[in-house]
């Protein structure tokens, strides 16, 4: 029987399936060795909700090893879009634990991780506990690019928490309802960049799980990640709908210009990258980019002065919409070579000890 329990549910993990050849037994059983499973006749403090979206729920149920599915409560849900947004949402909507937390199929967590997790935001007062993060097969993925040491009572802008946008961690559950934070399930792409955005800057005590226990990203995912050609405003709307949203006019300069910073450093530039390298970039590309640069900046007008001055290379080629397949692939490779000086400076030496100045986020970055 699937775990249907009411009662003293401390942690609600959801995880999201969407087809039944991706290893959820694996994600299952590390969960099931992260601290809170519960012993014969004890209460279950942890509920795992396998969302199986859009497909059949038996083939899904099958993958996972046969002594655990009776922990498991695995729920159908069909909405007919290629998102994760639609099954996140409604596995949060069915939870009823104090924190709950979101996992990908492919993904698992270190042994003991959930129960230190819980311990050190339960600990620290916190609301949200941003998990550790790194690859499986080793490396450390160093986002949010932290402050030296920092742990808790973390600032969004210090702390350039805008560079986690998964949510990956614990979510005090009372507090993702009050925020009536949802995944939005109409992007292509970057469903979880209001959801987060609108987290790290609601004022709640942010904490870092620093030394603990990590969340896992194994390469089953990463292989099977390809570009599916789309027009620019289509892959970059998560980001000019937020920027031009009402919630974002709210917001203080300082918290616009960190997002909109880390849009441009990671979502524009990556997508400039992206086509480049692929040898698609043309002048519909160029013309598009440019228009929504145009809109992203008119947001937060100053978001582009931290940038190093091999950034502002490729951003001005990019607001003059050049089309040169060639050119914005030198430029924006560029950017990446850490070993040149205009990598390490910024164009506007008045933001030279800015935490989204070259000098400063890298050797952030070195320390997580």
């Amino acid at each position: 029987m699937d775990n249907e329990t009411q009662d003293s549910v401390l942690l609600d993990v959801v995880i999201a399936v969407h087809t039944p050849d991706r290893p959820v037994g694996r994600a299952v059983a590390s969960l099931l060795e992260g601290g809170l499973a519960a012993a014969d006749g004890a209460p279950r403090r942890l509920r795992i909700n396998v969302i199986c979206h859009n497909t059949d729920v038996e083939p899904i149920r099958e993958r996972v090893a046969p002594e655990h599915r009776g922990l498991v409560r695995f729920l159908h849900y069909v909405d007919g879009i290629k998102s994760p947004a639609g099954p996140f949402n409604h596995g949060i909507a069915k939870a009823t634990g104090t924190w709950v937390a979101i996992m990908g199929s492919d993904d698992s967590v270190e042994p003991g991780a959930l129960a230190q997790w819980v311990e050190a935001a339960e600990r620290d007062g916190s609301d949200v506990l941003i998990a550790p993060m790194a690859h499986a097969g080793g490396g450390t993925i160093r986002t949010p690019v932290l402050r030296r040491t920092r742990r808790g009572h973390l600032d969004p802008v210090a702390d350039r928490l805008t560079y986690r946008t998964a949510p990956l961690g614990l979510l005090r559950l009372s507090l993702v309802r009050q925020l009536g934070l949802t995944f939005p399930p109409r992007y292509a792409t970057g469903e979880d960049q209001s959801f987060s955005a609108k987290l790290w800057f609601s004022g709640a005590k942010i904490s870092y799980g620093r030394g603990l226990p990590r969340y896992l990203v194994h390469a089953d995912a990463a292989v099977r990640v390809t570009h599916t050609p789309r027009p620019v405003t289509e892959d970059l709307a998560f980001a000019t709908d937020l920027v031009l949203s009402e919630w974002f006019a709210g917001l203080p300069p300082r918290a616009r210009e960190a997002i909109v910073t880390k849009i441009i450093r990671v979502h524009v530039f990556g997508h400039v990258l992206l086509r480049a390298e692929a040898g698609t970039w043309d002048r519909e590309d160029a013309r598009e980019m440019a228009q929504e640069l145009r809109k992203l900046l008119f947001g937060a007008p100053n978001a582009a002065r931290p940038l190093s001055l091999a950034d502002r290379k490729l951003l001005d080629a990019v607001a003059r919409e050049e089309s040169d397949v060639e050119v914005m692939k030198s430029l924006a490779l560029a950017r990446r070579r850490f070993v040149s000086p205009q990598t390490w400076v910024p164009r506007d030496l008045t933001r030279v000890l800015h935490p989204e100045a070259p000098f400063r986020f890298m050797s952030a970055s070195a320390l997580v």
